[in-house]
């Protein structure tokens, strides 16, 4: 859903956000950094320590001096929505097109076995 957010001056306890530079565990009175975003899945802690997944693809994330967190994600999917079985069939499809075409389909067929 375009605009959608998740979480919206909620405190948590952390989030792990993957980015370029590897994934970036979040806690209170982080450092201001920004990142870009890699395809991968965002946790959530909550202050109770319940874990709220989703799956990201590109975007930026940000921490910010006052200690809030902002993640700006292209695509967001709880991964509890996640069809398991259309997601491994697409990763299987996508790991063989991954060797056979030229090379221009095997790079796009990487970068779908990627995300």
């Amino acid at each position: 859903m375009p605009d959608e957010a998740f979480y919206n001056n909620d405190v948590v306890k952390q989030v792990d956000i993957p980015t370029l530079a590897g994934v970036v565990g979040v806690l209170a009175n982080h450092v201001p950094t920004i990142g870009v975003l890699k395809p991968g899945v965002v946790s959530v802690i909550d202050l109770q320590g319940n874990v709220e997944k989703f799956f990201v693809s590109s975007g930026t994330m940000s921490m910010n001096i006052d200690g809030t967190c902002q993640v700006l994600a292209e695509e967001v999917v709880k991964v509890d929505d996640i069809d398991q079985t259309a997601a491994r069939a697409e990763l299987e499809a996508a790991q063989r097109a991954s060797v056979e075409g030229s090379d221009v389909s095997k790079a796009e067929a990487q970068i779908r076995a990627e995300v």
